[in-house]
């Protein structure tokens, strides 16, 4: 199972998500993807170069699945370190 996650392609004044993910009425093209989480061959893996070189505090949403515990570029950040160690 993998899970794209994404940043909103301009700032808005209305909550995109929650803990579960997207509110079902938010669009997926709403967001600029920036990293893909995969348990299979390759691993986690950035899909902008740009995503790692936002703010840690950045928030993120799982496009595609549930947020399995990431809710920003730093938390995306740690698991990547890990997964380089």
């Amino acid at each position: 199972m993998s899970t794209t996650f994404g940043i909103p392609i301009r700032k808005i004044d209305i909550e995109l998500g929650n803990e579960d993910g997207l509110h079902d009425y938010i669009s997926t093209e709403f967001f600029e993807k920036v990293w893909l989480r995969s348990y299979g061959i390759g691993g986690c893996s950035w899909l902008n170069p740009l995503g790692e070189l936002l703010p840690d505090d950045t928030k993120v949403y799982a496009l595609d699945n549930s947020q399995q515990g990431v809710y920003t570029i730093g938390d995306i950040k740690e698991i990547m370190n890990n997964q380089n160690k």
